[in-house]
C-alpha cells in the first residue's frame, strides 16, 4: 500500500510517499481502507522529533491520528463493524498510522461515519472534536449558561469549540482575526473579538472559562479576566500549569489546565449525533492529496489555517 512515512526526524521534507506492507487487524481492531485523513499540529511536531520521549522514533513512522474510511476487514472478537461499513475514529496505535492507504483501529476509538459526512468532512472532526469536549467536560466542568472565551476560534479546534461550548449551553465569546469575525459569528458565537482590533480579556463581566486553543495568552493575563472559580484551559503546555491527567484529576474551581483526554468511542458518538441533529459541522480550510502531504504539513505550520486541513487519500 502507499503511505507517507517518514524515516528520521526533521522539516517538511522528510516525509516520502512509499509502498509499505499493508497492516493486518488484530484481536478487537478493524482495518480501514482510508479515504482521508486530517493534519493536526501534533503531526509536524512529531515529525520535527518534540514528541519523541513520548511516542519514541521507531523508523519508518506512519504518522495521523484522524482517519475516515471504509472497514475492510475486522479482527478476532469485533462486533458491530463489518466489511464495507463507513466509519471514522481517532487512532490510539503508535503514532497513528493514518497517512496510509489502509489503517488499523481499536474498535473503541471509531464509530460508524454519519451519511451527513463526506469523508473530508469526517476527518476534520475525531481529534480536535474530543479534545474540545473533554476539555471543556472534564478539565473545565463547563455548566449551561457560563460564560466562555474561545482564543484562536477559527481554527481547527477553535471552530469546533465554538460550536461544542453552543450544544452545552454556554455563552460563547470567540477571538480571532477581524477577517474571520464573520465565520465565527455563523458557528454561533454570541459575541466575536477581533484580536487585531481589541483586547478579547477587557470585559465588563468576567469569564468562567479561557479556552486558548492556540497558546496566545499568558495565564496571569488570563486569570485577571476569569471569575475566582474560573478556569484556564490551554492546549501549550506551559510552565505553571497543571496536566489533565483522565481518571486521576479531579476538576478543581480557580485553576489552570494543560487539556490531556484518551480516545472514546462514546465521546466521538456524542459529537456524530451533533453532526445529524445539524448543531455541529467541520469547518475545512484546505485539501491536498496523499502525494502533496509536505505541502499539508507547511500549511498547518504557518499555523493561519481556518479550519482544518485535509488529506484526501482516495
Amino acid at each position: 500500500m502507499k503511505a507517507a512515512v517518514i524515516n528520521e526526524f526533521g522539516a517538511a521534507n522528510v516525509l516520502q510517499i512509499r509502498e509499505v506492507p499493508k497492516p493486518v487487524a488484530g484481536p478487537g481492531q478493524i482495518l480501514v481502507e482510508v479515504h482521508a485523513a486530517s493534519i493536526n499540529p501534533i503531526d509536524w511536531k512529531m515529525r520535527e522529533g518534540q514528541m519523541a520521549m513520548r511516542y519514541g522514533s521507531d523508523f519508518p513512522m506512519i504518522l495521523g491520528w484522524d482517519v475516515s474510511g471504509i472497514v475492510a476487514e475486522s479482527g478476532e472478537g469485533v462486533a458491530g463493524f463489518k466489511p464495507g461499513d463507513a466509519v471514522f475514529g481517532r487512532s490510539d496505535i503508535g503514532a497513528g498510522g493514518c497517512y496510509a492507504e489502509y489503517a488499523v483501529l481499536n474498535v473503541a476509538t471509531v464509530v460508524h461515519k454519519p451519511a451527513a459526512l463526506s469523508h473530508s468532512e469526517a476527518a476534520a472532526i475525531p481529534l480536535v472534536g474530543l479534545t474540545v469536549l473533554n476539555g471543556l467536560r472534564a478539565c473545565a466542568n463547563l455548566q449551561a449558561g457560563q460564560r466562555v472565551l474561545i482564543v484562536g476560534a477559527s481554527g481547527g479546534v477553535g471552530t469546533l469549540a465554538v460550536q461544542i461550548a453552543k450544544n452545552m449551553g454556554a455563552e460563547v465569546i470567540g477571538v480571532c482575526s477581524h477577517k474571520n469575525t464573520a465565520l465565527v459569528t455563523s458557528l454561533g458565537a454570541d459575541k466575536v473579538v477581533a484580536y487585531d482590533r481589541d483586547d478579547p480579556l477587557r470585559s465588563d463581566k468576567p469569564y468562567d472559562i479561557v479556552y486558548d486553543a492556540v497558546g496566545a495568552l499568558r495565564y496571569d493575563d488570563a486569570r485577571r479576566a476569569l471569575t475566582e472559580r474560573g478556569t484556564y484551559l490551554t492546549l501549550v503546555p506551559v510552565q505553571g500549569i497543571d496536566f489533565f491527567t483522565p481518571g486521576q484529576t479531579e476538576w478543581q474551581p480557580g485553576r489552570a489546565y494543560f487539556v490531556a483526554w484518551f480516545p472514546k468511542a462514546d465521546d466521538l458518538r456524542e459529537l456524530a449525533d451533533w453532526v445529524v441533529a445539524g448543531c455541529l459541522r467541520p469547518v475545512i480550510d484546505s485539501t491536498f492529496s496523499l502525494d502533496d502531504i509536505r505541502a499539508a504539513h507547511e500549511r498547518s505550520e504557518t499555523e493561519r489555517a481556518v479550519g482544518k486541513i485535509v488529506v484526501k487519500v482516495r
